[in-house]
């Protein structure tokens, strides 16, 4: 690494907190990608050059050559850190040239999921997006068995999930009593202070009233259950349609991808970011993270602007 870097490493590391410690690995581990594979002297030099490409290859060398960069945590540590960077660049009034969005923008997100995704402990969830898989799973939720009460239950939660993005945990800790069949209520929320009644579409209100009915185990304290009546596990939520996906060739099909499509679609009905964490049960950064790579900025662009029209209507009546 030359001089004038880990000088200015040096100093950025005066600035930073004592909880920011943790990056330091991340830091030294760009720069020494950077001194090794782009040659570069100085910061502005850094700034110049660097590349969405770069940034994808420094994480990836960051994850192949320390032993703690295994899961998912990791290499978002990264990527935050190197922003953090850049901001302390900005202040110098260096810029990223190349990098205005960021590290943490979508595309090179995606493109480190992409990967890594078979290497970490721990999967990155990838937003299940693609029209044609959706399609797919749609298919093949309609194949099926609506006659027995685990396999039909799995078609409940799916639609549970995309329409209203619960943490799989809020799922598995569902409780019979906290659906009211003749309110077409269910009791949610992984806070036991901001726990509240979701009114259901009437379909699902329907298929959940179906699903009780035919439940072979109608004293169980759970709403939804493994085939034994005991109560579900992550791997066994989709554990029909997980095992068909994985057939087609499609390995991304898991509870978070499926509620992430849910969170999106609050975001789309102008939720905001409260009432999601209330609802769902997800961290700030994730539904900050699903906003911006599930919506493009036209989307975002009209949920802003429909909510802004509804409020200068109002003011006006």
């Amino acid at each position: 690494m030359s001089a004038v870097l880990k000088n200015t490493l040096d100093d950025y590391y005066k600035t930073i907190k004592g909880e920011r410690a943790n990056y330091q690995a991340c830091y030294k581990s760009f720069l020494e990608y950077c001194n090794q594979e782009l040659k570069l002297f100085s910061l502005a030099d850094l700034s110049a050059n660097l590349t969405k490409i770069d940034v994808e290859q420094a994480c990836k060398y960051y994850f192949e050559t320390s032993k703690r960069a295994t899961s998912i945590e990791a290499i978002q540590r990264f990527l935050t850190a190197i922003d953090q960077f850049s901001s302390y660049a900005k202040e110098r009034e260096i810029e990223w040239r190349y990098l205005k969005e960021g590290c943490r923008n979508k595309q090179i997100v995606h493109d480190i999921c992409l990967s890594l995704n078979n290497e970490l402990s721990q999967k990155i969830y990838l937003p299940f997006d693609e029209e044609e898989k959706i399609k797919i799973v749609k298919e093949q939720i309609e194949l099926l068995n609506k006659n027995n009460f685990y396999q039909f239950g799995q078609s409940v939660i799916y639609r549970l999930l995309v329409t209203y993005g619960f943490k799989e945990k809020i799922i598995i800790n569902m409780k019979i009593e906290e659906f009211n069949e003749k309110e077409g209520q269910l009791l949610v929320g992984c806070d036991e202070e901001q726990r509240i009644y979701v009114k259901l579409e009437t379909e699902i209100w329907g298929d959940l009233i179906k699903y009780c009915g035919m439940h072979k185990y109608p004293d169980r304290i759970y709403l939804f259950t493994k085939s034994n009546g005991e109560q579900l596990t992550p791997d066994s939520i989709f554990h029909t349609l997980k095992k068909k996906m994985k057939e087609l060739d499609i390995h991304n099909f898991t509870p978070t991808t499926v509620a992430l499509q849910g969170v999106a679609n609050l975001i789309e009905k102008g939720l905001t970011l409260q009432e999601i964490k209330i609802l769902t049960g997800f961290e700030t950064q994730k539904i900050e993270d699903v906003s911006r790579y599930l919506l493009t900025d036209e989307e975002i662009e009209n949920v802003i602007n429909e909510k802004l029209q509804k409020k200068a209507e109002s003011r006006e009546d």
